[in-house]
């Protein structure tokens, strides 16, 4: 097997702009919007194509897929019919893939020839995450919108979802021949719902007889502009309408558990919260960093660290407390590192550059997790007592020692302890080292220590650890720190083997969702994002093959080990 790539963003779009009305791409020569008028062959072609609005009237989910995201204008002309014709308490989830994306100023230049469509397309910019390869989930509101950065035929293979329209909106068959290719039309219909309707503006034979061998039945329609023809075709099957019914019960209140109850209040479902209060989660730490998990090499992980950040970006808006991280090398082996993470730019350069020889996150957050923590949990009933009967997701940290205490699953709890330091005039933004130093209410914030936990109660402070976490920021930042009155404070990591988060349904039927290590804030709300849409039978925000390997370990390669 060849060793993984680096991990890059995509390349971008070669984008020629003479023509008026619309950008061409100069690497296929072809134009991403008829010039007879884009928004109106949208309409035609793709919406009346796949019989929108009626198909999704009365539909609690409906699910578009499409090929070619280009400049986002079938996804916004969707965006708009469904708020005008939506039935109540229904979702709308629209999946795009795209090989060479837009960045922010080619979708604004693009999409202000459609003012008619600007209150969608400036929402959807804000939270526009680049060229950053992989899976992308943006909410707007009850919108989904799923981009897959990535070729053609990766990424359908990495889709888990059900379709109940297609639009084919890939560059000419002449030109892109492998966006149309049989095999691709074969992978379309393994994703489609029964009866799914597919659309497209072209009628080439090559295409209408893959779709035809796929299992699709096709016709010729009236085209659109100067094009004679346009297709429309219906999947095999009888559509089928699957109402989802859940009563949730979460045990643990932290960040896993607050994001839980999130991604299903997204879906007006309320879950039931138990916590144990003997058990101070570190969610509760005063300050929490919300910052790129970085890799070298191009693996589903990788991907997922990376998309796990830009979600978190989204859903911490209304709680940040500083923006803009100093990372610090440790070491020249660090520092090494850190200048190839800079040349291969798996983030645009508004995220990550390097600047004498420290690497400048400019978008990496400090949040104040208390006030996450209250605010999404007040969409779930707090209960003394978990639900005997139901789905029950276990999110409790520490508390999964004593639950999982006759079980062969395999975790670790590592004890991290937090330092309050005086304040310091050099320390004006965020630092991290392995360490970190946050300057925040009157003082410096230190952390964190890793240590094993040894006895039952790990809580309780020590001397010695603030005395490491004082050395460690005096020896890394330069600045010289000292200890102050306010009370330092302990918690539990959970972590696996490997590190890397885990997602399991047990023999008994309920759901582990633990192994969030140091970085449960950024991880948690994607990585709950999947849970619930696993347990909704809504698409996926992450690949299966990031799935598999997060939340389908073998039970036979868990090992029992001392905690």
């Amino acid at each position: 097997m060849p060793p993984p790539l680096p991990l890059t963003q995509c390349d971008p779009p070669q984008l020629d702009w003479s023509r008026p009305g619309t950008p061409a791409a100069t690497d296929f020569g072809d134009i991403y919007f008829s010039t007879d008028g884009g928004l109106a062959e949208t309409e035609t072609v793709f919406l009346h194509g796949c019989g929108l609005p009626s198909g999704w009237q009365d539909r609690e989910r409906f699910v578009i897929g499409e090929l070619g995201f280009g400049s986002g204008l079938n996804f916004l002309a969707s965006w708009k019919l469904w708020d005008e014709t939506k039935s109540p308490q229904s979702r709308l989830h629209f999946i795009s893939i795209e090989k060479f994306p837009f960045d922010e100023a080619q979708l604004e230049k693009a999409l202000s020839a459609w003012p008619a469509l600007s209150f969608y397309s400036k929402k959807m910019i804000a939270a526009w995450p680049g060229r950053v390869k992989g899976f992308h989930r943006l909410h707007f509101g009850d919108v989904t919108l799923t981009l897959i950065h990535d070729d053609i035929a990766p990424a359908l293979d990495a889709l888990d979802a059900t379709t109940d329209a297609w639009f084919l909106d890939g560059f000419s068959p002449s030109k892109n021949p492998d966006m149309w290719a049989p095999n691709i039309m074969h992978m379309i219909a393994k994703l489609s719902a029964p009866a799914a309707r597919l659309a497209t503006f072209t009628v080439a034979g090559s295409v209408r007889s893959a779709l035809s061998d796929a299992g699709f039945e096709i016709k010729k329609e009236e085209g659109f502009g100067r094009k004679r023809h346009r297709l429309e075709a219906r999947f095999s099957g009888r559509a089928q309408e699957i109402k989802t019914n859940i009563a949730p019960s979460i045990i643990g209140a932290g960040i896993a558990g607050a994001s839980l109850v999130k991604a299903f209040a997204r879906r007006g479902i309320v879950p039931s919260v138990y916590h144990d209060p003997d058990h101070p989660a570190a969610s509760h730490n005063a300050a929490a960093l919300i910052k790129p998990r970085l890799d070298l090499q191009d693996r589903p992980e990788s991907r997922f660290f990376l998309a796990s950040y830009l979600y978190a970006l989204q859903a911490y808006q209304d709680f940040v407390i500083a923006e803009g991280i100093r990372h610090l090398p440790k070491n020249d082996q660090d520092l090494t590192r850190f200048d190839k993470l800079s040349r291969n730019a798996p983030l645009p350069a508004s995220h990550l550059t390097m600047q004498d020889k420290v690497m400048i996150l400019n978008k990496s957050l400090v949040i104040k997790p208390e006030s996450v923590l209250q605010d999404w949990l007040s969409n779930a009933l707090l209960e003394g007592q978990p639900h005997s009967e139901g789905l029950t997701i276990l999110a409790a940290g520490f508390g999964l020692k004593k639950i999982l205490k006759n079980t062969d699953i395999a975790l670790r709890y590592s004890r991290g302890q937090l330092t309050w330091a005086k304040p310091n005039d050099e320390i004006k933004k965020p630092i991290t080292y392995g360490g970190y130093a946050i300057p925040l209410m009157g003082g410096t914030l230190l952390g964190a220590t890793h240590d094993r936990v040894t006895s039952d109660t790990p809580f309780e402070a020590r001397d010695a650890d603030d005395l490491t976490n004082i050395e460690n920021a005096n020896t890394y930042t330069g600045v010289t720190l000292s200890q102050s009155q306010k009370p330092s404070r302990a918690s539990v990591r959970v972590t696996t083997s490997d590190t890397l988060p885990l997602v399991d349904k047990l023999d008994d039927g309920r759901w582990l969702f633990t192994g969030l290590g140091s970085r449960g804030f950024v991880f948690a709300p994607l990585l709950a994002e999947a849970l619930v849409s696993k347990i909704c039978g809504d698409p996926m925000p992450v690949s299966k093959q990031l799935w598999a390997r997060f939340a389908e370990r073998e039970k036979s390669n868990r090992k029992t080990r001392p905690s």
